[in-house]
């Protein structure tokens, strides 16, 4: 268990160190916004004296880090875009982080835990986030990321880049949380401004930091360790679950439950609804019991995962009374994903095909890993009584498409039907 403690105040406070406690002993945390919506979302940070980390901004555009109040700042690919940003492209994007890889090592290195905050959908926040992750996981940092989505109406090219940035991101992060800007809106009033409106994703990140580091930093009444929290995140490529709920008043423990049962964020296709690991953080004040604990992690435990792969945070300020907020954040276990793999040529699929003896085999080698949840509520689960319909599971017996070239994306044959690529069982 820790008993470290950050004070409140600005980033310099963090790198103080008393004459009793070497600067090694304290974890090193770090917030890094990349273009535009993540440089906006820290300069917030800034201006609301977020205490206890270090802030930094990324960007291929002077004139924006130029008005950051932000210290560190560093510009990537001047030579490809003069300063001028990315122009919502992708890859120069990409090539700009690719160029500055040097620099963007000596800005993540030596933290412990980073932050990473970008909008998905346009050419810095989609083609630098991944290369900015990448930097911070060789140089042996646990990394956290916050995305925003693009709204609707912002067209299907922004969606297709800030899904592909998304799927690479998961792939290099220990864990990523993507708030789509359409459930935040809906959040807000009628009659809320637009920067009110793009505030509420600043205070579901805000929030999310605060909670994550009072686990590690502040005394209370369970504390989490730092090694803990990395074992959380040793597997990655699985969508991750995220939520928060407030309760205040006689029933403050139901109240919060309640809350944060109804999280948007919850009820989104990108995350996930239930998780192999688990971390919950309460923070309550002195009314706030064991036994009150004690109830809140067995209901989320079966709600999200289990109490085995629960890890549980509680933190006690003197000055609430009958108020508690709850933080969950999970990750999934997916056999067989992780970091960046090269592609595989259409020729090596095909020589994969061709050597396959065993068709069972074959079929098998087909199908992706299964959610490891799932394979343990199908065994705890009664023999189901239903037929399964049998498919027919020839990969060559392709149909009209005999005598057309697989459609590989991302080594997958998506001409192989979706339930034979997910492992799902069709049953009568």
């Amino acid at each position: 268990m820790m008993d470290r403690k950050i004070e409140e105040g600005n980033s310099k406070d963090f790198n103080e160190v008393s004459e009793d406690k070497a600067a090694s002993d304290l974890i090193k945390v770090k917030v890094i916004g990349v273009g535009g919506a993540g440089n906006n979302t820290v300069d917030r940070l800034k201006l609301d004296n977020l205490g206890g980390v270090n802030l930094a901004a990324v960007n291929t555009d002077g004139q924006v880090l130029a008005s950051s109040p932000i210290s560190e700042k560093l510009m990537i690919g001047k030579p490809i875009t003069r300063g001028l940003g990315a122009g919502g492209e992708i890859k120069i994007g990409r090539e700009a982080a690719e160029a500055d890889r040097d620099s963007i090592k000596k800005v993540v290195i030596g933290a412990d835990l980073i932050f990473l905050i970008a909008g998905l959908g346009g050419g810095t926040g989609s083609g630098s986030t991944p290369i900015v992750a990448e930097t911070a996981v060789e140089a042996g940092a646990v990394v956290i990321a916050f995305v925003t989505l693009p709204f609707t109406l912002e067209g299907s090219r922004r969606h297709r880049q800030a899904e592909d940035s998304l799927v690479s991101l998961r792939k290099i992060c220990h864990a990523v949380i993507p708030l789509p800007n359409d459930i935040l809106l809906q959040q807000a009033d009628e009659d809320a401004t637009v920067l009110e409106a793009f505030s509420l994703a600043d205070e579901w990140i805000t929030k999310g930091i605060q909670s994550i580091c009072s686990m590690l930093f502040e005394t209370g009444l369970i504390n989490i360790d730092f090694s803990s929290l990395k074992k959380v995140f040793e597997s990655r490529g699985g969508k991750t679950l995220f939520g928060m709920g407030k309760g205040s008043g006689d029933d403050f423990v139901g109240g919060a439950v309640n809350d944060l049962m109804l999280c948007p964020l919850l009820h989104t296709p990108e995350f996930s609804k239930r998780a192999d690991n688990l971390i919950v953080n309460l923070s309550g004040g002195t009314d706030l019991t064991m036994a009150k604990v004690n109830e809140i992690l067995t209901i989320v435990a079966d709600k999200f995962g289990s109490k085995e792969s629960t890890l549980i945070g509680a933190t006690i300020d003197e000055n609430l009374s009958a108020s508690l907020s709850i933080c969950v954040l999970g990750t999934t276990d997916i056999e067989g994903r992780g970091r960046y793999r090269p592609s595989k040529s259409l020729a090596s699929v095909k020589n994969r095909r061709s050597e396959a003896k065993n068709p069972e085999l074959e079929t098998e080698a087909r199908l992706k890993p299964v959610h490891r949840s799932k394979l343990i509520r199908k065994n705890n689960s009664v023999k189901r009584e239903q037929e399964e319909f049998d498919f027919c599971r020839d990969e060559e017996q392709r149909g009209y498409f005999e005598t057309t070239d697989p459609n590989i994306y991302d080594d997958e044959d998506l001409d192989v039907p979706t339930y034979l690529r997910r492992g799902i069982r069709i049953v009568l």
